[in-house]
């Protein structure tokens, strides 16, 4: 699960234009956030993955990925694609409770409700886009009561995937495999600093181990195992950019017990080793 470090909690909304190579915002494992995101491609195109659906998004496209899917972005050979994110905290959603049990708990709930891909040829996708584009300027200027701007453009969000949610008549029969896949990630999510087996992911979601790895191979192109050890090591990026901790506190926080092993899977993966990514991209340090 990506930890979105939004720039105000009273107000939990992350937006940013990023470059798919860049990888600012997402890395290109499979993850889910407590949240909800909507991406729009300003140029280029991009490969998306949710749940078990891979799809591309092409310049002008919107897609909505709800809360709790399984989802990632990868770029597509020789294409580069700039794209603008935008993730919404479930406090901020669930503020008005009337109208959150009508209107929004209904949608996000709905297991067949994954995505939904609003192409740019249509109405929506340019009413959406427009719609973060002016969070995105109220969010940079911060005029006074430019709170109460953002969430009048919110609502004005919502009921734009209001309207896609009840006005679908073909959603599809919900994935029950995509619960169980959520179920040993969010076990991961919450477990990596331990020593975990392939036998322990596949009991957090009651399959057999053969199961276990066909479905991480089908929602996240990884198997059990080097899931686990792609999520510890993003961990280690943040940790290396925000603490002060050593390389091997970092490696033992991180679920590594061995620090040359997660040196050379470090150095394999982002092509540096720890203490070099540490002294060229280290960012608001604390103590």
């Amino acid at each position: 699960m990506d930890t979105i470090i939004y720039e105000n909690d009273a107000l939990p909304v992350y937006i940013k234009t990023e470059s798919i190579r860049e990888r600012s915002t997402h890395s290109e494992i499979s993850h889910y956030h407590e949240s909800i995101e909507l991406i729009v491609i300003n140029n280029g195109r991009i490969l998306c993955q949710t749940d078990a659906e891979v799809f591309e998004l092409h310049s002008g496209d919107v897609c909505f990925i709800n809360r709790k899917h399984m989802h990632s972005l990868l770029p597509l050979e020789g294409q580069e694609c700039c794209h603008k994110v935008l993730i919404v905290g479930m406090s901020l959603l669930s503020a008005n409770a009337p109208l959150y049990e009508r209107f929004v708990r209904p949608m996000l709930d709905d297991g067949r409700f994954s995505h939904v891909r609003f192409a740019g040829s249509d109405s929506p996708s340019a009413e959406i886009a427009a719609i973060i584009r002016r969070m995105e300027q109220l969010q940079f200027h911060k005029e006074s009561g430019y709170e109460l701007e953002m969430i009048s453009q919110l609502l004005r969000l919502l009921r734009q995937l209001y309207l896609a949610y009840t006005g679908n008549d073909s959603l599809p029969v919900a994935d029950g495999n995509a619960a169980v896949q959520q179920r040993m990630t969010e076990f991961i999510y919450k477990n990596y600093p331990n020593q975990i087996s392939l036998d322990d992911i596949a009991a957090a979601g009651s399959v057999s181990r053969s199961q276990c790895t066909k479905l991480f191979n089908t929602y996240t192109r990884l198997s059990p195992v080097a899931f686990l050890n792609h999520h510890r090591l993003e961990v280690s990026l943040e940790m290396l950019r925000r603490t002060r901790s050593s390389v091997a506190e970092i490696a033992q926080s991180c679920g590594f017990s061995d620090q040359s092993y997660f040196s050379r899977l470090f150095q394999r993966r982002f092509g540096c080793t720890p203490l070099s990514y540490r002294k060229s991209g280290q960012k608001g340090v604390s103590a």
